[in-house]
């Protein structure tokens, strides 16, 4: 029976009728207990596996680009309310501009690639379910025909969205069905894909790509007819090509491979356009900056010396996950190695990183990054046997450069590292001087076996888990013990301990720690940049040393310009600084160094934060979390900014997953439980605390953990007690959060609060 405005169902009070789909109906909501607005489809009886399925499929998922599920009844369910418009009018269709169609794609293919990498197939894409909204945040919506990748398309169903059939039945909306689908048969998440093209030439044309009088007709046409050809830049319109491909074979095989491709086109000469109601999405704007960049720093020419190179990650081929340090190791290596010589422009690692476990098209793969050279390769280990190969390609003209195939052994690898590094340095310039080989190994070490402790040192380290970074730490020492003179261990050192610093382990081990490895780097090299960085963050975060740290922080910059990491660091001293403007520049300096790094990418947001800009930082975030799903404190800041903007169920919700990723983290909890106290919730709060004092028996919780949650109750006797039991400690959050953490700014007028400025160096 149809409800009308004013009927409750469940503890959600019905306001109006959205609409009608193919389970029943879709009504706008009120739920008073999180006091906002939801959608609620209610299913009619007959559809109720599928109705479930839908709910389970949308469960599955979390993207900024999926509308969320909040809630399920026993004949509804319970959805995040996305206030848009479909991508396409329904009623009045005209095409886009290829730039704003090219925007919105972009975004609909990174839902699909986080949908098929949960095995779900969403079998209904079409402009009606892709909404977007004022901010230009694409939503899919309406997985009710949503399906596991092992099932079978075949189903025993008697009736579907759009066409009725019998046993055996076609599933989807006609006009925008791939071939298999329309005949019935097996379709995978290739078929999405060919449903994504048919929208996607829907936006750029203005009309269908495929129409007819009846069902049938359409049908008809998807099976035997090609779409007429697009007016579009020829990089969409082959794109539209492609996906629109019959043969599955023939299609995009992937939505990763899609998007890469979307995020490539976006390089080819496609304009940028204004709009005022739709604001164009960071993450378009993240691709058109890393675009600039590659422009601007490593300039392609067609003719003459090879001057830039990215170092893509060596596929492990083995069976052994734990060979990951291996191939890892060799790829950072070789690229710090290279970074090092003069006249080479050198992706970091951090962004050629990002092509980990993605296919590798090395063409493609120079066009996106701007660089001329490319080098590729994949480990194997059997046993006690390796074998490593490596390919060299001149990207601009298509041709292979050097290739090789190293079989060795694990103790090995420092010289197949050497040898890589050395053979790619002279075929891509002249012969090496005796100082420019000097710069490929110096901080280095001769010890074989150093070189592979070192390596699983930096593996464990960059985990960054409680047990990775232990592990590091202990891997680091063995390397530094058969070699003392070990100037890169001692940096990995030191990093260890500052990403340990106030999370599992207390300031005043760390600090001291982390300074005294950075020291012993620069006896080694004074010219070692990360040596710099590293006494950069200690002389803020521990010394207190304000002056000290900024000296170090720009002496990083001048070795090493293109450094990411040395502009984040740098933005997160200039914040409490009080010196916003500046600091945002540095973040989005890092961010340009690597536009495709989830750290450089953090800091801008973080920045933003940090000022109080909530709404930039926002849509930052997200597209930060689009690029990188698994990076707890991209969630754990979106949590915060939340906060600030009354959202807090989402808050909640932020925090919470920031804790799947990383439950050890006090941080991610002290957050949560804020987050809860603000809600109203004070007994979950009290519970957070709990569970960190329980915690503090046994392990370091930073006390700054403690004051933010009990800022949160509003209990300011507590919330300066523990800031100064943080002071004692020298925790780095009084260095880089006193000022610039927005859930403390109603102590700043209490006297106490400038007496801990004072006394830390901050400005008044």
């Amino acid at each position: 029976m149809p409800l009308s405005a004013g009927d409750k169902l469940g503890p959600y009070q019905i306001l109006a009728s959205i609409g009608a789909g193919g389970m029943g109906e879709v009504y706008r909501a009120r739920d008073a207990r999180l006091n906002r607005d939801v959608a609620i489809k209610v299913s009619d009886a007959q559809f109720t596996e599928r109705f479930e399925r839908e709910a389970k499929a949308i469960a599955a998922l979390n993207h900024p680009n999926i509308c969320q599920i909040y809630d399920i009844g026993p004949n509804y369910l319970v959805m995040e309310c996305v206030d848009g418009v479909p991508i396409v009018s329904l009623e009045h269709p005209q095409a886009l501009p290829p730039a704003e169609a090219l925007r919105l794609a972009t975004q609909i293919a990174a839902a699909l690639e986080a949908a098929h990498a949960k095995g779900i197939i969403h079998r209904d894409l079409k402009p009606g379910n892709i909404l977007a909204t004022a901010g230009g945040v694409v939503k899919l919506l309406d997985f009710g025909l949503a399906k596991q990748s092992s099932d079978s398309i075949a189903e025993d169903e008697t009736k579907t969205i759009g066409v009725t059939t019998q046993a055996g039945t076609i599933m989807g909306t006609p006009a925008y069905m791939s071939p298999e689908q329309a005949e019935g048969k097996r379709a995978d998440a290739r078929s999405d894909i060919f449903s994504f093209g048919a929208v996607l030439h829907e936006m750029l044309a203005g009309h269908r790509a495929f129409s007819g009088g009846s069902a049938a007709a359409i049908i008809g046409a998807i099976v035997h007819k090609d779409p007429e050809p697009l007016n579009a830049p020829p990089a969409l319109e082959a794109i539209v090509r492609k996906c629109l491909s019959k043969p599955p074979d023939s299609r995009f095989q992937t939505a990763t491979d899609l998007r890469l491709a979307l995020q490539g086109a976006s390089t080819r000469g496609i304009p940028r356009i204004q709009r005022r109601k739709i604001a164009i999405a960071v993450g378009a704007s993240l691709l058109l900056i890393a675009a600039a960049v590659a422009g601007i720093y490593l300039k392609r020419s067609r003719t003459g010396r090879i001057d830039s190179i990215a170092v893509l990650p060596l596929e492990n081929r083995s069976n052994n996950p734990d060979a990951d340090y291996i191939s890892d190791g060799i790829t950072e290596s070789v690229n710090n190695s290279l970074a090092r010589l003069p006249n080479l422009k050198v992706i970091p690692h951090s962004v050629a990183s990002h092509y980990k476990g993605k296919p590798i098209d090395a063409q493609k793969i120079g066009d996106e990054l701007g660089v001329q050279s490319v080098l590729t390769g994949s480990v194997v280990q059997r046993g006690e046997n390796l074998t490593i190969d490596v390919e060299l390609d001149d990207v601009r003209n298509g041709k292979e450069l050097w290739g090789e195939q190293y079989n060795r052994k694990p103790a090995d690898l420092l010289a197949v590292q050497s040898d890589i590094a050395r053979e790619v340095s002279q075929r891509l310039g002249p012969q090496l001087s005796a100082q420019d080989k000097q710069k490929l190994t110096k901080g280095s070490t001769g010890n074989p076996e150093a070189y592979q402790l070192y390596l699983k040192g930096k593996y464990y380290t960059n985990k960054l888990t409680k047990d990775g970074l232990a592990k590091g730490i202990d891997y680091f020492n063995q390397a530094i013990a058969i070699d003392p003179n070990y100037g890169l261990a001692y940096n990995g050192l030191a990093y260890n301990y500052i990403n340990q610093d106030d999370w599992y382990m207390s300031p005043a081990e760390a600090g001291p720690k982390a300074k005294a490895a950075a020291e012993k780097a620069l006896a080694i090299d004074e010219t070692d940049a990360d040596a710099h960085l590293a006494l950069a963050i200690e002389n803020q975060w521990y010394d207190w040393n304000w002056a000290a740290a900024e000296r170090e922080f720009k002496r990083a910059i001048e070795l090493n310009p293109n450094d990411s990491e040395a502009h984040g660091f740098y933005s997160w001293f200039l914040a409490p600084m009080g010196r916003g403007p500046e600091a945002l520049a540095e973040a989005k300096r890092s961010q340009q160094a690597a536009p495709l790094s989830s750290l450089a990418n953090f800091f801008v947001a973080s920045v933003l934060v940090f000022t109080r800009q909530w709404d930039a930082a926002i849509e930052q975030l997200h597209s930060d979390i689009e690029l990188e799903p698994n990076f707890w404190f991209d969630h754990c800041y979106l949590g915060r900014a939340y906060e600030q903007k009354g959202r807090l169920p989402e808050a909640i919700a932020a925090f919470q997953r920031a804790l799947e990723i990383d439950k050890d983290n006090t941080e991610i909890w002290s957050g949560l439980g804020h987050a809860y106290a603000l809600s109203g919730n004070r007994s979950e709060a009290h519970k957070v605390l709990d569970h960190l004092k329980e915690l503090s028996a046994h392990s370091y919780v930073a006390p700054y953990s403690f004051a933010i949650i009990y800022a949160g109750l509003g209990e300011k006797d507590q919330v300066f007690a523990w800031l100064d039991r943080a002071y004692q400690d020298r925790s780095y959050f009084m260095a880089v959060y006193l000022t610039t953490d927005a859930r403390l700014d109603s102590l700043h007028a209490d006297p106490r609060f400038a007496d801990l400025k004072r006394r830390i160096g901050l400005p008044e």
